[in-house]
């Protein structure tokens, strides 16, 4: 039987996932038992480690990857930690095992994970990762992934990153850090004004307005190269890019000395086509993921609000709001859009609109100001920045428990986040 008849047969019950692996560094082997809430939706999976070998790298590496993998374990949402109790014989009634063994390998570490039917004894699904020490953080996301996948049928997104714009220096530059909150990395150093960073749908680059010649051009920052390029230089605003999902286009908006529009251009920033021709501020697009619509922020009634285009017939409807409205996003899977809005005196907060009941949903509650939304590429989080300690931070919300947890602490303020894609190029670990 394979493991996806196994889950789909499974699903309704109650299922324990066991992730075994034995440290044998440990001379006594005692056990530890960590107790989390329990709810049927979820998978139980324990942590142990087995090393093959005693070399100082393997175990301290081996206990970093415990750590990571059993991080993005409770951040996917889908387990709970339960490491293994004292008596083996108590977690027979485990569903799966997934035995790992750690070894030192040439001056690589070697990490073997197997999935076991407990019923049957066998081997559903396994793996070997080579890999040099330093690229530790990506073997333990990749591992958590792939299990995520198998276990659950939806993609992972251990190996995100998190792009956002933070003052710590004085001036607003480019950071970027891994979904979880670690590896925080400065991308530019151009003491000017950087701003509005926006991924493209490969992973690959990051477009964002910046004030480097005094100007808010439109520039690409290629995250594996490093190199960047001035994109779109136009007179006036350069603001607000997306990507279109075949990643061969960019809408934005542009002022041109007139009225700020929103325009279609290549990667190279010829201008191919003007979407919108108004008397008024059209601004902050993003695609659906058939290409064939966008959200956008328009004035043309006199304030901010939601509008819907198509962007091959240019036909345009509001979504019915109440408030102020900024920074929509559409999800993934196309259903919702997220999106800012300050109502009457309250803060600015998050929304969900429903496209398909056209329900608006709250997500945070005027717990400061709550701005710039980006959709997780599973659409199960939304990153936004708040001010709700006082200045502006970056926070991960679960769209469905509405819990939120801090991304990091970082000195100054932070603005604009941006979730990265899912990367394409499944080898690129230096980022």
């Amino acid at each position: 039987m394979n493991l996806n008849a196994i889950v789909i047969k499974k699903f309704l019950a109650f299922f324990v996932i066991v992730f075994f692996v034995t440290l044998e560094s440990y001379a006594n082997k005692k056990d530890i038992y960590l107790s989390l809430s329990v709810k049927e939706e979820k998978f139980n999976i324990a942590l142990d480690f087995f090393l093959k070998d005693k070399n100082y790298n393997t175990i301290k590496y081996a206990k970093l990857l415990r750590e990571i993998v059993e991080r993005d374990f409770v951040l996917s949402g889908y387990f709970n930690i339960v490491q293994k109790l004292s008596q083996r014989n108590k977690i027979l009634s485990a569903l799966f095992i997934v035995s790992v063994s750690s070894e030192n390998k040439a001056g690589n570490l070697v990490f073997e994970p197997k999935l076991i039917d407990m019923n049957t004894g066998e081997t559903i699904w396994s793996r070997k990762y080579i890999d040099k020490y330093e690229n530790y953080r990506y073997i333990a996301h990749k591992f958590s992934d792939e299990i995520v996948e198998e276990i659950i049928g939806e993609i992972g997104i251990a190996r995100t990153k998190i792009v956002f714009v933070n003052d710590c220096t004085g001036f607003k530059e480019l950071y970027m850090l891994d979904y979880d909150g670690y590896n925080l990395r400065r991308l530019t150093k151009d003491n000017r004004i950087n701003i509005l960073p926006k991924w493209s749908t490969t992973g690959e680059l990051i477009i964002y307005t910046s004030y480097l010649y005094n100007n808010p051009d439109l520039f690409a920052l290629n995250i594996f190269n490093k190199k960047i390029k001035n994109i779109s230089k136009y007179q006036g605003l350069n603001v607000t890019g997306s990507f279109t999902p075949d990643n061969k286009k960019i809408i934005l908006t542009l002022s041109r000395g007139k009225y700020p529009n929103l325009y279609l251009i290549d990667t190279n920033g010829v201008i191919l086509r003007k979407i919108t021709n108004d008397l008024c501020i059209n601004t902050s697009p993003s695609f659906a993921p058939n290409g064939q619509e966008i959200v956008f922020i328009s004035d043309r009634t006199g304030y901010p609000q939601l509008y819907i285009m198509n962007i091959d017939s240019g036909n345009i409807r509001r979504l019915a709001t109440n408030g102020l409205c900024d920074s929509p996003a559409w999800s993934p899977c196309g259903d919702k859009i997220v999106f800012t809005m300050k109502y009457k005196t309250e803060h600015y907060n998050i929304y969900i609109y429903d496209l398909f009941t056209t329900k608006i949903t709250k997500l945070t509650n005027n717990q400061g100001n709550n701005e710039n939304p980006s959709w997780s590429p599973d659409g199960r989080f939304v990153v936004f920045c708040s001010s709700r300690s006082g200045k502006g931070e970056i926070y991960i919300l679960d769209i469905k428990k509405l819990e939120t947890r801090k991304l990091t602490e970082i000195s100054g303020t932070s603005y604009t986040p941006a979730w990265s894609p899912v990367f394409k190029n499944k080898n690129k670990k230096d980022l």
